[in-house]
């Protein structure tokens, strides 16, 4: 009944107050965060909980690091609530998506801090053993950057690789995009000129040398212009191909369903 209550008081803090005016569509998910651990610090927890929930229910906007820190602050509000299965179910959610996440001694109580570890040893221990048990599914989706470099590689190579982290290869592939289509322009300027000459030339003692000449830079113009097809279409390959490292701030989706854990990219 007490749990019930307390529910409602959030819930009525969430409905109640301008205080949320910040958190609706357009606001910026960083200033969002800060509004929910800044009513956590004060020991509003009604209000805390229902800014966190209310974030939560459009959690896509949001990064990894910052569904962490909601996660974590609904559990920190449920412990010193008593709440400790409310507690413990958050602070899984958030070491779903960080399993590294540790609290702050300076900032969070020795007492939380021992529940906190003990829920955390639990969770990678069954996490290890592939047992859940009654735990629930985190369910993380991660923006596939293989889309979005393949169409950037193709306005550009290199652009892609960079989208996803590979910056080394990207501005190698970038380089060599710009080195072959402009050594290919060049050798274009000079094929004409060759071409000119050899068309014009009228001692025949001359002609084979003019048109060797021509040959050369249509030979030379071929191959750059190749060779920067080459690297247009590796670049594309290359970006479709490979998953990389995923793009900072890419979004993270947290939903609940049956025992375990399964991670998912959106392509």
């Amino acid at each position: 009944m007490l749990v019930i209550l307390r529910r409602l008081a959030a819930a009525l803090a969430l409905t109640a107050g301008g205080t949320w005016c910040a958190a609706q569509p357009g606001a910026d998910p960083s200033t969002v965060v800060a509004q929910v651990e800044s009513a956590y610090q004060r020991l509003e927890y009604a209000e805390a909980e229902a800014l966190a929930r209310q974030a939560l229910a459009n959690f896509s906007v949001f990064t990894p690091d910052q569904i962490v820190r909601l996660r974590t602050t609904l559990g920190l509000i449920y412990f010193a609530r008593n709440e400790t299965t409310e507690a413990a179910e958050q602070f899984r959610f958030a070491l779903s998506v960080n399993p590294n996440l540790a609290l702050d001694p300076l900032l969070v109580s020795p007492t939380t801090i021992a529940f906190f570890e003990t829920t955390k040893e639990a969770f990678l221990r069954e996490r290890q053993t592939g047992h859940a048990g009654e735990a629930v599914t985190r369910f993380i989706v991660v923006n596939d950057a293989r889309p979005g470099a393949t169409w950037r590689s193709l306005v550009l190579p290199g652009w892609g690789q960079r989208h996803r982290g590979a910056r080394t290869k990207g501005w190698l592939l970038t380089g060599a995009a710009v080195a072959t289509l402009g050594g290919g322009l060049g050798a274009h300027v000079e094929r004409q000129r060759a071409r000119r000459a050899y068309l014009e030339e009228q001692d025949p003692a001359l002609i084979e040398d003019r048109y060797q000449t021509y040959r050369t830079w249509h030979n030379v113009r071929g191959g750059l212009f190749l060779g920067a097809a080459a690297v247009w279409a590796y670049a594309a390959v290359d970006a479709l191909v490979v998953r990389g490292a995923v793009p900072e701030g890419a979004p993270v989706e947290v939903t609940p369903g049956g025992a375990g854990l399964q991670l998912r990219w959106r392509f």
